[in-house]
Protein backbone atom coordinates (compact mmCIF):
# COMPACT_ATOMS: atom_id res chain seq x y z
CA UNK A 1 0.00 0.00 0.00
CA UNK A 2 1.44 3.53 -1.10
CA UNK A 3 0.97 6.14 1.61
CA UNK A 4 1.59 9.39 1.55
CA UNK A 5 5.03 10.90 3.01
CA UNK A 6 4.33 11.21 7.09
CA UNK A 7 0.91 9.43 7.20
CA UNK A 8 2.42 6.61 9.19
CA UNK A 9 4.28 9.31 11.50
CA UNK A 10 0.44 10.98 11.88
CA UNK A 11 -0.84 7.73 12.41
CA UNK A 12 1.39 6.68 15.26
CA UNK A 13 1.01 9.80 17.13
CA UNK A 14 -3.08 9.86 16.82
CA UNK A 15 -2.88 6.63 17.82
CA UNK A 16 -0.13 6.46 20.60
CA UNK A 17 0.11 2.46 22.16
CA UNK A 18 -2.20 0.98 19.34
CA UNK A 19 -0.19 2.05 16.87
CA UNK A 20 1.08 -1.29 16.39
CA UNK A 21 -1.88 -3.04 16.56
CA UNK A 22 -3.02 -0.88 13.55
CA UNK A 23 -0.12 -1.42 11.32
CA UNK A 24 -0.72 -5.30 11.84
CA UNK A 25 -4.41 -4.88 10.25
CA UNK A 26 -3.24 -2.48 7.76
CA UNK A 27 -2.20 -4.64 5.04
CA UNK A 28 -5.35 -7.11 5.47
CA UNK A 29 -8.56 -6.74 3.29
CA UNK A 30 -11.34 -4.44 4.35
CA UNK A 31 -14.39 -5.55 6.14
CA UNK A 32 -17.12 -5.67 3.61
CA UNK A 33 -21.16 -5.96 4.77
CA UNK A 34 -24.84 -5.35 3.94
CA UNK A 35 -27.68 -4.56 5.97
CA UNK A 36 -30.91 -6.36 5.72
CA UNK A 37 -34.02 -3.87 5.00
CA UNK A 38 -36.55 -4.56 7.47
CA UNK A 39 -39.20 -2.73 5.79
CA UNK A 40 -39.17 -4.83 2.58
CA UNK A 41 -38.00 -8.06 3.53
CA UNK A 42 -37.47 -9.73 7.57
CA UNK A 43 -34.21 -10.97 8.34
CA UNK A 44 -34.48 -15.09 7.88
CA UNK A 45 -36.20 -14.86 4.44
CA UNK A 46 -33.34 -12.81 2.88
CA UNK A 47 -30.39 -14.50 4.59
CA UNK A 48 -31.68 -17.52 3.99
CA UNK A 49 -32.10 -17.39 -0.28
CA UNK A 50 -28.21 -15.91 -0.47
CA UNK A 51 -26.16 -17.75 -2.04
CA UNK A 52 -23.55 -17.34 0.22
CA UNK A 53 -22.70 -17.11 4.01
CA UNK A 54 -23.06 -14.24 5.96
CA UNK A 55 -21.80 -13.41 9.84
CA UNK A 56 -23.42 -11.18 12.29
CA UNK A 57 -21.33 -8.20 12.95
CA UNK A 58 -21.40 -6.25 16.46
CA UNK A 59 -22.58 -2.94 15.46
CA UNK A 60 -26.15 -3.53 14.07
CA UNK A 61 -28.13 -6.77 14.57
CA UNK A 62 -29.34 -6.13 10.43
CA UNK A 63 -25.88 -5.85 9.83
CA UNK A 64 -23.91 -8.73 8.58
CA UNK A 65 -20.18 -9.65 7.41
CA UNK A 66 -19.75 -10.57 3.62
CA UNK A 67 -16.76 -12.17 2.24
CA UNK A 68 -14.46 -10.31 -0.06
CA UNK A 69 -14.92 -12.62 -3.06
CA UNK A 70 -17.89 -12.29 -3.65
CA UNK A 71 -18.64 -9.87 -6.72
CA UNK A 72 -21.53 -8.61 -8.37
CA UNK A 73 -23.75 -7.96 -5.35
CA UNK A 74 -25.04 -4.81 -6.96
CA UNK A 75 -26.84 -6.76 -9.57
CA UNK A 76 -28.42 -9.26 -7.46
CA UNK A 77 -32.23 -8.86 -7.64
CA UNK A 78 -32.84 -8.58 -3.70
CA UNK A 79 -30.60 -5.66 -4.17
CA UNK A 80 -32.62 -4.08 -6.92
CA UNK A 81 -36.02 -4.76 -4.45
CA UNK A 82 -33.74 -2.93 -1.61
CA UNK A 83 -34.20 -6.20 0.16
CA UNK A 84 -30.60 -5.20 1.30
CA UNK A 85 -28.09 -2.18 1.59
CA UNK A 86 -24.42 -2.99 0.56
CA UNK A 87 -22.85 -0.57 3.95
CA UNK A 88 -19.58 -0.84 5.63
CA UNK A 89 -20.19 -3.05 8.66
CA UNK A 90 -18.79 -0.16 11.39
CA UNK A 91 -20.79 2.61 9.29
CA UNK A 92 -23.88 0.86 10.98
CA UNK A 93 -23.01 2.10 14.77
CA UNK A 94 -23.79 5.75 14.35
CA UNK A 95 -27.39 5.15 13.82
CA UNK A 96 -27.50 2.24 16.62
CA UNK A 97 -26.20 5.10 18.77
CA UNK A 98 -28.86 7.67 18.02
CA UNK A 99 -31.74 4.73 19.14
CA UNK A 100 -34.49 6.32 17.07
CA UNK A 101 -37.98 4.91 18.03
CA UNK A 102 -41.01 5.27 16.14
CA UNK A 103 -43.12 8.14 15.42
CA UNK A 104 -39.82 10.12 16.03
CA UNK A 105 -38.79 13.31 13.55
CA UNK A 106 -35.46 12.42 12.47
CA UNK A 107 -32.79 14.73 10.44
CA UNK A 108 -29.87 12.91 8.99
CA UNK A 109 -27.75 16.30 8.07
CA UNK A 110 -24.94 15.07 5.79
CA UNK A 111 -27.02 12.17 4.20
CA UNK A 112 -25.34 10.53 1.08
CA UNK A 113 -25.39 8.19 -0.32
CA UNK A 114 -27.98 7.00 1.90
CA UNK A 115 -26.47 4.03 3.80
CA UNK A 116 -27.32 5.79 7.16
CA UNK A 117 -30.64 7.58 6.39
CA UNK A 118 -32.31 4.08 5.33
CA UNK A 119 -30.71 2.70 8.22
CA UNK A 120 -32.87 4.98 10.03
CA UNK A 121 -35.70 4.36 7.93
CA UNK A 122 -36.30 1.06 9.42
CA UNK A 123 -35.96 1.98 12.66
CA UNK A 124 -39.07 4.54 12.24
CA UNK A 125 -41.06 1.75 10.36
CA UNK A 126 -42.79 4.34 7.71
CA UNK A 127 -43.99 6.08 10.65
CA UNK A 128 -42.49 10.14 12.21
CA UNK A 129 -40.58 11.74 9.42
CA UNK A 130 -37.08 11.16 8.01
CA UNK A 131 -35.45 14.64 6.76
CA UNK A 132 -32.18 13.30 4.61
CA UNK A 133 -30.44 16.91 3.41
CA UNK A 134 -27.42 16.35 1.08
CA UNK A 135 -25.55 19.38 -0.17
CA UNK A 136 -23.71 18.31 -3.03
CA UNK A 137 -26.60 18.32 -5.86
CA UNK A 138 -24.95 14.90 -7.62
CA UNK A 139 -25.34 12.85 -4.15
CA UNK A 140 -28.48 14.16 -3.36
CA UNK A 141 -29.74 12.49 -6.83
CA UNK A 142 -28.15 9.49 -5.08
CA UNK A 143 -29.37 9.64 -2.04
CA UNK A 144 -32.80 9.75 -3.78
CA UNK A 145 -32.71 6.98 -5.68
CA UNK A 146 -31.66 4.80 -2.16
CA UNK A 147 -34.49 6.28 -0.61
CA UNK A 148 -36.61 5.01 -3.50
CA UNK A 149 -34.91 1.87 -3.68
CA UNK A 150 -35.63 1.41 0.04
CA UNK A 151 -39.04 2.26 0.01
CA UNK A 152 -39.00 4.83 2.40
CA UNK A 153 -42.53 6.73 2.05
CA UNK A 154 -42.16 8.94 5.25
CA UNK A 155 -38.96 10.92 4.00
CA UNK A 156 -37.80 14.40 2.17
CA UNK A 157 -34.74 14.08 0.71
CA UNK A 158 -33.13 17.99 0.37
CA UNK A 159 -30.43 19.39 -1.14
CA UNK A 160 -29.01 22.83 1.01
CA UNK A 161 -26.63 24.01 3.37
CA UNK A 162 -27.05 22.96 6.50
CA UNK A 163 -27.34 26.78 8.11
CA UNK A 164 -30.36 27.00 5.56
CA UNK A 165 -32.08 23.79 6.77
CA UNK A 166 -31.17 25.72 10.52
CA UNK A 167 -32.84 28.58 9.75
CA UNK A 168 -36.06 27.16 8.64
CA UNK A 169 -36.07 24.14 10.91
CA UNK A 170 -35.07 25.41 14.43
CA UNK A 171 -36.27 23.20 17.17
CA UNK A 172 -37.83 20.64 15.05
CA UNK A 173 -36.34 17.43 15.27
CA UNK A 174 -36.35 14.64 18.04
CA UNK A 175 -32.94 13.14 16.78
CA UNK A 176 -30.00 14.80 14.50
CA UNK A 177 -27.25 12.39 13.18
CA UNK A 178 -24.33 14.54 11.88
CA UNK A 179 -22.04 11.99 9.96
CA UNK A 180 -19.66 14.70 9.14
CA UNK A 181 -17.39 15.07 6.02
CA UNK A 182 -13.79 14.03 6.95
CA UNK A 183 -10.48 13.80 5.79
CA UNK A 184 -11.41 9.98 5.51
CA UNK A 185 -8.08 8.44 7.20
CA UNK A 186 -10.09 5.64 8.49
CA UNK A 187 -10.94 4.63 5.18
CA UNK A 188 -7.35 3.88 3.46
CA UNK A 189 -7.84 0.26 3.03
CA UNK A 190 -10.91 0.24 1.49
CA UNK A 191 -10.48 3.67 -0.95
CA UNK A 192 -6.08 3.78 -1.04
CA UNK A 193 -6.18 6.11 -3.91
CA UNK A 194 -7.98 9.11 -1.50
CA UNK A 195 -4.75 8.95 -0.19
CA UNK A 196 -2.17 10.26 -3.08
CA UNK A 197 -3.44 14.16 -2.30
CA UNK A 198 -3.69 13.32 1.95
CA UNK A 199 -2.13 16.18 3.88
CA UNK A 200 -2.08 16.65 8.05
CA UNK A 201 -3.28 20.68 7.49
CA UNK A 202 -6.32 18.69 6.24
CA UNK A 203 -7.51 17.57 9.32
CA UNK A 204 -8.03 21.68 10.31
CA UNK A 205 -9.70 22.11 7.17
CA UNK A 206 -11.73 19.73 7.73
CA UNK A 207 -12.34 20.08 11.84
CA UNK A 208 -13.60 24.17 11.16
CA UNK A 209 -16.05 22.81 8.16
CA UNK A 210 -17.26 19.94 10.80
CA UNK A 211 -18.09 22.76 13.41
CA UNK A 212 -19.72 24.58 11.62
CA UNK A 213 -22.27 21.80 10.44
CA UNK A 214 -22.79 20.87 14.37
CA UNK A 215 -23.15 24.37 15.46
CA UNK A 216 -26.18 24.68 12.74
CA UNK A 217 -27.56 20.69 14.18
CA UNK A 218 -27.40 21.64 17.63
CA UNK A 219 -30.61 24.53 16.02
CA UNK A 220 -32.74 22.03 14.94
CA UNK A 221 -32.38 20.11 17.84
CA UNK A 222 -35.59 20.34 20.29
CA UNK A 223 -35.33 19.87 24.44
CA UNK A 224 -33.68 16.72 25.81
CA UNK A 225 -32.84 15.92 21.80
CA UNK A 226 -30.53 13.62 20.84
CA UNK A 227 -27.57 14.52 18.66
CA UNK A 228 -25.06 11.80 17.30
CA UNK A 229 -21.59 13.19 15.57
CA UNK A 230 -19.64 10.22 13.40
CA UNK A 231 -16.56 10.31 11.46
CA UNK A 232 -15.29 7.98 9.23
CA UNK A 233 -11.33 9.34 10.18
CA UNK A 234 -9.08 8.87 13.03
CA UNK A 235 -8.12 12.14 12.91
CA UNK A 236 -8.28 13.71 17.01
CA UNK A 237 -8.80 17.24 15.48
CA UNK A 238 -12.04 15.82 13.75
CA UNK A 239 -13.07 13.62 16.68
CA UNK A 240 -12.23 14.37 20.08
CA UNK A 241 -11.18 17.65 19.62
CA UNK A 242 -14.05 18.79 17.11
CA UNK A 243 -16.37 17.53 20.03
CA UNK A 244 -14.14 19.40 22.83
CA UNK A 245 -14.49 22.42 20.48
CA UNK A 246 -18.32 22.03 19.74
CA UNK A 247 -19.47 21.97 23.66
CA UNK A 248 -17.51 24.84 24.61
CA UNK A 249 -19.42 26.48 22.17
CA UNK A 250 -22.64 24.95 23.64
CA UNK A 251 -22.69 24.43 27.05
CA UNK A 252 -26.24 23.40 27.64
CA UNK A 253 -24.57 19.96 25.39
CA UNK A 254 -24.03 17.00 27.66
CA UNK A 255 -21.63 14.52 26.13
CA UNK A 256 -23.46 11.31 27.23
CA UNK A 257 -22.25 7.80 27.46
CA UNK A 258 -23.08 5.32 24.18
CA UNK A 259 -25.18 1.97 25.26
CA UNK A 260 -24.08 -0.09 23.04
CA UNK A 261 -20.47 -1.62 23.78
CA UNK A 262 -18.57 -1.67 20.48
CA UNK A 263 -15.19 -0.11 19.71
CA UNK A 264 -13.11 1.43 22.45
CA UNK A 265 -13.23 4.89 24.21
CA UNK A 266 -12.18 8.16 23.14
CA UNK A 267 -10.02 8.85 26.14
CA UNK A 268 -7.07 6.76 25.47
CA UNK A 269 -6.56 8.83 22.58
CA UNK A 270 -7.91 12.59 24.48
CA UNK A 271 -6.12 11.59 27.48
CA UNK A 272 -6.64 15.20 29.38
CA UNK A 273 -10.23 14.64 29.59
CA UNK A 274 -12.07 11.15 31.03
CA UNK A 275 -15.53 13.00 29.71
CA UNK A 276 -13.88 11.42 26.61
CA UNK A 277 -14.36 7.64 27.68
CA UNK A 278 -18.35 8.00 27.04
CA UNK A 279 -16.92 8.34 23.10
CA UNK A 280 -16.74 5.57 20.73
CA UNK A 281 -13.79 4.76 18.41
CA UNK A 282 -13.53 1.86 16.31
CA UNK A 283 -10.25 0.51 14.40
CA UNK A 284 -9.61 -2.38 12.34
CA UNK A 285 -8.97 -4.99 14.98
CA UNK A 286 -12.52 -4.01 15.95
CA UNK A 287 -14.28 -5.53 13.05
CA UNK A 288 -14.72 -2.48 11.30
CA UNK A 289 -12.84 0.18 9.55
CA UNK A 290 -11.78 3.83 11.20
CA UNK A 291 -14.93 5.61 12.94
CA UNK A 292 -15.18 7.90 15.48
CA UNK A 293 -18.94 8.21 17.47
CA UNK A 294 -20.18 10.59 19.98
CA UNK A 295 -23.71 11.67 21.20
CA UNK A 296 -24.92 14.49 22.85
CA UNK A 297 -28.24 15.52 24.82
CA UNK A 298 -29.57 19.10 24.37
CA UNK A 299 -30.74 20.24 27.80
CA UNK A 300 -32.01 23.43 26.81
CA UNK A 301 -35.55 24.78 25.14
CA UNK A 302 -35.21 25.20 21.70
CA UNK A 303 -38.51 27.65 20.71
CA UNK A 304 -39.87 26.23 17.49
CA UNK A 305 -42.12 28.38 15.07
CA UNK A 306 -42.46 25.74 12.42
CA UNK A 307 -45.56 24.83 10.83
CA UNK A 308 -47.19 21.90 9.03
CA UNK A 309 -47.47 22.65 5.04
CA UNK A 310 -50.81 23.36 4.30
CA UNK A 311 -50.99 21.91 1.01
CA UNK A 312 -53.92 22.00 -1.18
CA UNK A 313 -54.57 18.75 -1.96
CA UNK A 314 -57.10 17.44 -4.42
CA UNK A 315 -58.80 14.86 -5.99
CA UNK A 316 -58.91 13.69 -9.49
CA UNK A 317 -61.14 11.02 -11.50
CA UNK A 318 -57.99 9.58 -13.35
CA UNK A 319 -56.26 9.11 -10.17
CA UNK A 320 -58.70 6.97 -8.56
CA UNK A 321 -59.95 5.36 -10.93
CA UNK A 322 -56.40 3.80 -11.72
CA UNK A 323 -56.35 2.90 -7.98
CA UNK A 324 -59.98 1.06 -7.78
CA UNK A 325 -58.42 -0.97 -10.87
CA UNK A 326 -55.06 -2.16 -9.93
CA UNK A 327 -54.91 -1.44 -5.97
CA UNK A 328 -56.91 -3.02 -3.11
CA UNK A 329 -57.01 0.32 -1.53
CA UNK A 330 -57.01 4.37 -2.37
CA UNK A 331 -54.50 6.88 -0.86
CA UNK A 332 -56.48 9.46 1.78
CA UNK A 333 -55.09 12.36 -0.32
CA UNK A 334 -52.91 13.28 -2.87
CA UNK A 335 -50.57 16.48 -3.98
CA UNK A 336 -50.36 17.62 -7.48
CA UNK A 337 -47.22 19.57 -8.94
CA UNK A 338 -46.37 20.22 -12.67
CA UNK A 339 -49.03 17.29 -13.59
CA UNK A 340 -47.21 14.52 -10.80
CA UNK A 341 -48.59 12.91 -8.04
CA UNK A 342 -47.07 12.64 -4.76
CA UNK A 343 -48.52 10.83 -1.61
CA UNK A 344 -46.59 13.23 1.32
CA UNK A 345 -45.42 12.01 4.35
CA UNK A 346 -47.90 12.55 7.19
CA UNK A 347 -45.81 14.81 8.75
CA UNK A 348 -44.31 17.71 6.95
CA UNK A 349 -42.42 20.98 8.15
CA UNK A 350 -43.38 24.21 6.31
CA UNK A 351 -40.01 25.61 4.67
CA UNK A 352 -38.70 28.52 2.40
CA UNK A 353 -36.39 27.90 -0.04
CA UNK A 354 -34.99 24.59 0.41
CA UNK A 355 -34.85 22.30 -2.37
CA UNK A 356 -37.04 19.56 -2.42
CA UNK A 357 -35.09 16.30 -4.24
CA UNK A 358 -37.83 14.10 -3.26
CA UNK A 359 -40.94 13.62 -0.75
CA UNK A 360 -42.94 11.19 -0.24
CA UNK A 361 -43.90 8.81 -2.80
CA UNK A 362 -44.03 10.10 -6.26
CA UNK A 363 -47.48 8.16 -7.37
CA UNK A 364 -47.18 8.85 -11.27
CA UNK A 365 -47.69 11.32 -13.97
CA UNK A 366 -51.17 13.01 -15.78
CA UNK A 367 -49.71 12.96 -19.25
CA UNK A 368 -53.04 14.36 -21.24
CA UNK A 369 -56.69 12.32 -20.02
CA UNK A 370 -54.00 9.64 -18.61
CA UNK A 371 -52.68 8.66 -15.47
CA UNK A 372 -49.31 6.73 -15.75
CA UNK A 373 -47.52 5.48 -12.75
CA UNK A 374 -44.70 5.13 -11.47
CA UNK A 375 -41.48 3.18 -10.12
CA UNK A 376 -41.82 4.58 -7.40
CA UNK A 377 -45.46 3.01 -6.51
CA UNK A 378 -44.54 -0.16 -7.07
CA UNK A 379 -41.47 -0.58 -5.26
CA UNK A 380 -43.17 1.06 -2.54
CA UNK A 381 -45.75 -1.62 -2.34
CA UNK A 382 -46.62 -5.37 -1.09
CA UNK A 383 -47.91 -7.93 -2.27
CA UNK A 384 -50.99 -7.35 -0.66
CA UNK A 385 -51.29 -4.03 -2.05
CA UNK A 386 -51.51 -5.09 -5.84
CA UNK A 387 -54.61 -6.33 -7.60
CA UNK A 388 -52.55 -8.44 -10.11
CA UNK A 389 -49.02 -9.33 -9.17
CA UNK A 390 -45.81 -11.85 -10.51
CA UNK A 391 -43.98 -12.94 -8.17
CA UNK A 392 -40.80 -14.65 -9.56
CA UNK A 393 -38.07 -17.20 -7.72
CA UNK A 394 -34.49 -16.15 -7.87
CA UNK A 395 -33.72 -18.91 -9.76
CA UNK A 396 -36.75 -17.89 -12.35
CA UNK A 397 -34.64 -16.01 -15.90
CA UNK A 398 -37.70 -14.08 -16.07
CA UNK A 399 -35.99 -12.00 -12.62
CA UNK A 400 -32.60 -11.14 -14.82
CA UNK A 401 -34.99 -10.40 -18.09
CA UNK A 402 -37.03 -8.05 -16.40
CA UNK A 403 -33.59 -6.04 -15.03
CA UNK A 404 -31.99 -6.12 -18.37
CA UNK A 405 -35.72 -4.13 -19.41
CA UNK A 406 -36.32 -7.00 -21.49
CA UNK A 407 -40.51 -7.88 -22.13
CA UNK A 408 -41.15 -11.27 -20.03
CA UNK A 409 -43.62 -13.70 -20.33
CA UNK A 410 -47.22 -13.16 -17.99
CA UNK A 411 -50.40 -14.72 -18.79
CA UNK A 412 -52.16 -11.37 -16.75
CA UNK A 413 -53.46 -8.11 -18.84
CA UNK A 414 -52.85 -4.48 -17.55
CA UNK A 415 -50.56 -3.32 -14.62
CA UNK A 416 -48.76 -6.09 -12.74
CA UNK A 417 -46.30 -5.89 -9.62
CA UNK A 418 -43.44 -7.64 -10.38
CA UNK A 419 -42.00 -9.50 -6.64
CA UNK A 420 -39.14 -11.52 -6.47
CA UNK A 421 -39.23 -13.92 -3.55
CA UNK A 422 -42.09 -11.61 -2.32
CA UNK A 423 -40.06 -8.40 -2.50
CA UNK A 424 -41.55 -5.45 -4.45
CA UNK A 425 -38.97 -5.04 -7.91
CA UNK A 426 -40.76 -2.83 -10.04
CA UNK A 427 -43.72 -3.07 -12.43
CA UNK A 428 -44.77 -3.55 -16.20
CA UNK A 429 -48.13 -3.39 -18.25
CA UNK A 430 -49.13 -7.00 -19.54
CA UNK A 431 -51.16 -8.11 -22.86
CA UNK A 432 -50.89 -11.07 -24.98
CA UNK A 433 -49.20 -12.71 -22.43
CA UNK A 434 -46.26 -10.29 -22.57
CA UNK A 435 -45.03 -7.69 -20.15
CA UNK A 436 -43.98 -4.70 -21.45
CA UNK A 437 -41.62 -3.77 -19.21
CA UNK A 438 -41.05 -0.88 -17.02
CA UNK A 439 -37.97 -0.60 -15.23
CA UNK A 440 -36.38 2.31 -15.38
CA UNK A 441 -33.72 2.29 -17.81
CA UNK A 442 -31.16 4.31 -15.50
CA UNK A 443 -31.39 1.39 -12.75
CA UNK A 444 -31.24 -1.53 -15.79
CA UNK A 445 -28.78 -4.18 -15.66
CA UNK A 446 -26.46 -4.32 -19.25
Amino acid sequence: MNLPDGFLDCMKETLKKDFDEYLKYLEQPAFRGLRVNTLKADLKSVLEKLPFKTKETPFCKEGFYIDNDIKGLGNHPFHHAGAFYLQEPSAMSAVEALCVEKGDKVLDLCAAPGGKSTQIATKLQNTGLLWANEYVASRAKILASNIERCSVKNAVVSNADTGLIAENLKGYFDKVLVDAPCSGEGMVRREPNIYTEWKRENREFCAKRQIEILDNASVCLKQNGVLVYSTCTLSLEENEKTVEAFLSRHPDFELVEIEQKFGRDGYTYHTDNKEFAKTRRILFADGGEGHFVAKFIKNYDEICNVKEFDFDFKRLDVVDDFFKENFNYSPEKYYFNQNCVYILPKIYPKTNKIRIVKAGIKVGEIKGKRFVPSHDLYISSDKSQAKQVLDLTLDDKRVYDFLHGAEIDCDLNGYVLVLVEGIALGFGKASNKKLKNHYPKGLRIF
